[in-house]
C-alpha cells in the first residue's frame, strides 16, 4: 500500500525521482526550436560516439586522439570532447538523460518508496553499501554495491519534436484517426482492421474527448523472464510503445 499510494502521489519534485534541477526545467519547459551543431569537433565527436556505440570507451578515445594527432593545430581538432564530455553534451541537447537508484546486489528490491532509507535488504539481509568503503571511511562514505539506470520517457517524446522527420511521424496518429473517423460517417464501418486507430477502445476514448489531436498515446508491454533453468522468474522487462508513430 506504501508503494501505491507513492506512485498515486508521485510528483516530478520528489527526490526519489532523482531528476536534476535542468531536467525538470527541460521538462517543464522544453525547447521549441533545433539549435544547429556548428563546431567540426563537436560533429565529429557525436558522429564517433554514436558509430562505436557498441564498443568500450577507450576505442572511442583511441578513435579521437587519432584525429587529434592527424589534424593538429586546427581549432576544430581542439574541440573534439572525451567521452566524459561528450555523453555530457548529448544528454545537454536531446535532453535525455538516466537516472539511477539503488538496488540490492542479489536483485531483491530497489530502494525507493518505503525502502528509500533503508541500510539492509529486508528480503536477504545484505548490506545496501560497499562494506570496504564503509568501514575504510568510518561510515562516512556510502557507496551502493548494486545501481539499475532508468531512462525516463518524458525526455525522449520531447527530443521526438525536435526533429523535422519525427514531427511528422508523430502526427500519423492524428491523420489515421481523422481517415479512420471519416470511413466510418461515410460507410458505417471499417472493412479492415490493421492498425490501433482502429480499435474501439481507442476510437471512443477518441471520440469522447479523452484523447486530443495533439495529445501522446502510449502503451506499455511487459512479461516476466526466466533467466535461468532452475529458478523462477525473478526479472521483468518492459517496453513503451509509441502509439503516434506510424
Amino acid at each position: 500500500m506504501d508503494f501505491i499510494m507513492a506512485l498515486k502521489n508521485a510528483l516530478l519534485d520528489d527526490p526519489v525521482a532523482n531528476l536534476s534541477t535542468d531536467t525538470l526545467q527541460q521538462l517543464r519547459n522544453p525547447p521549441n526550436e533545433i539549435t544547429p551543431i556548428e563546431d567540426p569537433g563537436t560533429r565529429f565527436s557525436i558522429a564517433a560516439y554514436l558509430a562505436l556505440e557498441n564498443t568500450s570507451q577507450v576505442v572511442y578515445n583511441h578513435v579521437c586522439r587519432a584525429a587529434r594527432d592527424a589534424f593538429t593545430g586546427s581549432l576544430s581538432a581542439d574541440n573534439i570532447l572525451s567521452f566524459h564530455n561528450i555523453e555530457k553534451f548529448i544528454a545537454s541537447y536531446t535532453g535525455v538523460v538516466s537516472i539511477e537508484h539503488d538496488m540490492c546486489r542479489n536483485t531483491c528490491i530497489a530502494y525507493t518508496g518505503p525502502f528509500t532509507h533503508l541500510d539492509t535488504c529486508p528480503t536477504c539481509g545484505t548490506s545496501r553499501w560497499k562494506d570496504e568503503r564503509l568501514q575504510g571511511t568510518h561510515g562516512r562514505s556510502k557507496i551502493a554495491t548494486q545501481t539499475f539506470t532508468t531512462i525516463p520517457i518524458g525526455p525522449q517524446l520531447q527530443a521526438l519534436y525536435r526533429n523535422k522527420d519525427s514531427v511528422i511521424d508523430m502526427d500519423y496518429l492524428h491523420q489515421r484517426t481523422e481517415e479512420v473517423l471519416q470511413q466510418i460517417r461515410e460507410t458505417g464501418g471499417i472493412p479492415v482492421v490493421d492498425d490501433i486507430a482502429m480499435g474501439w477502445d481507442y476510437l471512443g476514448a477518441v471520440l469522447d474527448g479523452d484523447i486530443k489531436s495533439h495529445d501522446i498515446v502510449v502503451m506499455v508491454s511487459l512479461d516476466g523472464a526466466q533467466l535461468y533453468d532452475s529458478k523462477e522468474s525473478d526479472c521483468w522487462i518492459y517496453i513503451w510503445i509509441i502509439v503516434n508513430l506510424p
